[in-house]
């Protein structure tokens, strides 16, 4: 039996693309997930470990009540915050209501959830909380003003988040991805190239992070950069 199978995961996101594959590979080490996501109507996991959770992550207020209650009801072992959007374009191009609700979904979200989930982890001197973050938090791109921002945010989040907690058992890792072949690029005007060298699968990311579970607690993954062999992008 594996060694996460008497641990509990939240897993942000976890209806589609990276954070379903995540969900999935949880589940096979017999690990207990609660799913977040805004919609799960396209997803059936079929498994008794998986709860399914419907929220908007860019309601502030109903993500904290959420988080809230299930932290009195259940401890966190896990944190995996891979819930993600993609917004491209010149800033001028947004409202301020697009550019609020953006970053309140893909970062203020992050740090809501992290406000809740921590004293739980402190108080047990043990926890692991993994962001899923972006080589667009390493370095910004053209049309990338509302997504680096997120980006570099969260990976802030995940630096500070590990000075603070080390010393109460907690270790914070950041996994910065390439272009993943997920739906992700399904709203996008790009996508990666159809060669199997220009992307990275969702599985690569699952696999990295069961590796970071599985990993001694006394070692902290700071940061891993995942990038396709090639990059090479269609506009089509």
């Amino acid at each position: 039996m594996s060694e996460l199978s008497t641990k509990t995961a939240l897993v942000t996101g976890a209806s589609s693309g990276i954070g379903l594959a995540i969900s999935e590979a949880l589940l096979k080490q017999q690990c207990r997930v609660i799913g977040l996501a805004r919609d799960f109507t396209k997803v059936t996991l079929g498994n008794p470990l998986f709860e399914a959770n419907t929220q908007d992550l860019s309601d502030l207020q109903g993500t904290s009540d959420w988080i809230k209650k299930r932290c009195k009801n259940t401890p966190i072992d896990f944190f995996i915050h891979s819930a993600g959007s993609g917004l491209f374009g010149s800033i001028e191009q947004f409202s301020v209501t697009q550019i609020d609700q953006y970053l309140k979904a893909n970062l203020s979200s992050a740090l809501v959830l992290a406000h809740h989930i921590v004293p739980g982890m402190r108080r047990h001197k043990a926890g692991r909380i993994i962001f899923i973050g972006s080589e667009s938090a390493l370095t910004a791109g053209k049309k990338g003003a509302l997504y680096s921002s997120a980006k570099f945010g969260l990976r802030g989040l995940a630096l500070a988040l590990r000075e603070d907690c080390s010393k109460d058992g907690i270790s914070v890792s950041l996994i910065n991805p390439g272009m993943v072949k997920t739906p992700f690029f399904d709203e996008q005007s790009f996508r990666p190239g159809q060669d199997p060298s220009n992307y990275i699968q969702a599985e690569d990311i699952a696999d990295c992070v069961i590796n970071i579970l599985h990993s001694s607690t006394n070692i902290v993954f700071d940061e891993i950069n995942l990038s396709p062999r090639n990059k090479s992008i269609d506009f089509s």
